[in-house]
């Protein structure tokens, strides 16, 4: 990163708070966070829309244009998803008792890799726990330095690419499954409620692409998170630059 003049921070916070104050046995609600930032000053709007983005979730942050630091932001979003916390399952616990079910937490990590031209591939790495579920998920995300800017969908294609992406996807994950057909793909578990589809999940590399599903988005959860990686060269008609 340093060649390209990027200054990185980690900004690190966490709070930890019981339900009910006087009880030993009280339900939990946790928030852990650590976020790696941009400490230069001419990215700062990088920051604005990493924090914006739905990495943190709920996305307490979008319901305002306010800038805010990394740090203020942060806490802002402890502050009201243990405020939240404790309105919602307050009255929840009195009348249920159960002590699990009351317990939530969330937990984020977050890397940086230097990824196409001059784009960095953003990952948080998410652990939401809701009572006795705890669902683990990978948000990836593009930045573009030179435009300072996340990267959507819409910035990779050209319009009207859906059909092609979804033979790429399909011919790739056939190839990943030892599917011959797209009914095998299906009878294995894979895009049954759905045609297959590019998330706005997805990691630009020097040569592929990878679009990360979430585990249960296109298959059973049991399949855990699935990434489809497709070479440019298979969709390079379908690619604006």
């Amino acid at each position: 990163m340093q060649e390209m003049g990027v200054v990185l921070d980690t900004l690190k916070a966490e709070n930890h708070i019981a339900l009910l104050e006087d009880s030993a046995g009280s339900p939990q609600c946790y928030v852990i966070v650590e976020l790696i930032t941009f400490g230069n000053k001419e990215y700062s709007s990088i920051n604005d829309s990493l924090l914006r983005s739905g990495i943190l979730s709920p996305d307490y942050l979008s319901l305002s244009d306010i800038h805010m630091t990394p740090q203020a932001a942060v806490d802002s979003f402890i502050q009201r998803y243990t405020s939240d916390y404790r309105e919602i399952f307050t009255g929840i616990f009195s009348d249920e008792g159960d002590t699990e079910a009351a317990t939530i937490g969330y937990t984020i990590t977050t890397s940086i890799e230097e990824g196409k031209d001059s784009i960095l591939t953003y990952k948080a790495f998410i652990s939401n726990r809701q009572g006795a579920i705890t669902t683990e998920y990978t948000h990836c995300l593009n930045i573009d330095l030179g435009r300072k800017r996340i990267l959507g969908l819409s910035d990779v294609f050209v319009p009207g690419s859906e059909k092609g992406l979804q033979e790429a996807i399909t011919s790739q994950l056939m190839k990943q499954t030892r599917c011959k057909t797209p009914e095998d793909l299906r009878t294995a578990g894979f895009f049954v409620n759905s045609e297959a589809y590019a998330p706005n999940n997805f990691i630009l590399g020097d040569k592929t692409i990878t679009f990360v599903y979430v585990a249960g988005e296109i298959a059973d959860r049991s399949k855990g998170e699935i990434q489809v990686e497709v070479k440019y060269s298979d969709i390079r008609n379908l690619l604006k630059r």
